[in-house]
């Protein structure tokens, strides 16, 4: 139930995305069966399609796809990302799609109310608000993240999320992206240059995050990490709920029979 949780919120949060007037010609939300498909605009090769697949059954699931990738909107040469929640008969259906990669990766949640208190810290933090702010942050997350056209140049080049940011005096050393969806907040691209890692600036500004989250009304909070992370997240009150499944179709055929091998 709590993994179903974290699901919803993040595909509440992408659609949030893609209804602000900054996603004009950058992001589009369409809605085909049980796929919630988030195409990107920008530079093929370097961006990734996704659709968000909250299928009941693997039959549902490839209907969806196929329906998909019957829209026109989606850009030649741009990899399809097919996200579900983990189980047995989703993978197996995914599996016969060919696909190019295939991950799983925790998805974590946290009551903000009960986690543990943070542990002082050297570094300033706020929600970075003006414009050298956002000129300061996309030069520092482009070299953490190479994206330029994707996700990095959406919500920190638009100000399209809440941004938090750590600093040490006047240097940006830490972001966290925080999306909303009714009392969960997504925490998403947390981001630290390699040169300022390991003097706690990530710790900083996630439990920064975190508090910002809990100040604007939200209960808990939810996000996808990786299996080294989960350690690291559980010390700021996260617990593991579910797994993702992300398998990667390269260039995939746009017809009525959907994906092809």
């Amino acid at each position: 139930m709590n993994g179903q949780v974290v699901w919803d919120a993040a595909v509440i949060g992408w659609r949030r995305l893609a209804e602000l007037p900054s996603a004009d010609r950058v992001f589009t939300w369409e809605q085909h069966g049980d796929a919630d498909c988030f195409w990107w605009t920008g530079r093929p090769g370097k961006i990734a399609h996704q659709l968000f697949l909250s299928a009941p059954s693997s039959e549902a699931m490839t209907r969806s796809i196929r329906l998909a990738l019957g829209s026109p909107t989606p850009q030649d040469g741009c990899d399809l990302s097919l996200r579900v929640l983990d189980r047995p008969d989703l993978a197996a259906a995914l599996d016969e799609l060919h696909p190019t990669s295939t991950n799983t990766a925790p998805l974590m949640l946290c009551d903000l109310a009960n986690r543990p208190p943070s542990s002082p810290s050297e570094f300033t933090t706020g929600i970075i608000s003006t414009s050298e702010e956002r000129a300061r942050l996309l030069r520092m997350v482009g070299g953490v993240y190479d994206d330029p056209d994707g996700l990095t140049g959406f919500f920190h080049g638009t100000g399209a999320a809440d941004i938090v940011g750590a600093f040490d005096g006047d240097t940006l050393v830490a972001s966290a992206t925080v999306v909303t969806a009714g009392d969960t907040a997504n925490l998403w691209s947390v981001a630290t240059p390699q040169e300022e890692r390991g003097r706690g600036a990530a710790s900083a500004v996630v439990a920064a995050a975190l508090d910002h989250a809990a100040a604007t009304g939200c209960t808990q909070a939810g996000l996808g990490t990786s299996d080294e992370l989960v350690p690291w997240y559980t010390r700021f009150g996260f617990t593991k709920v579910a797994r993702e499944r992300t398998a990667t179709l390269s260039n995939p055929v746009r017809a009525e029979h959907g994906p092809t091998a």
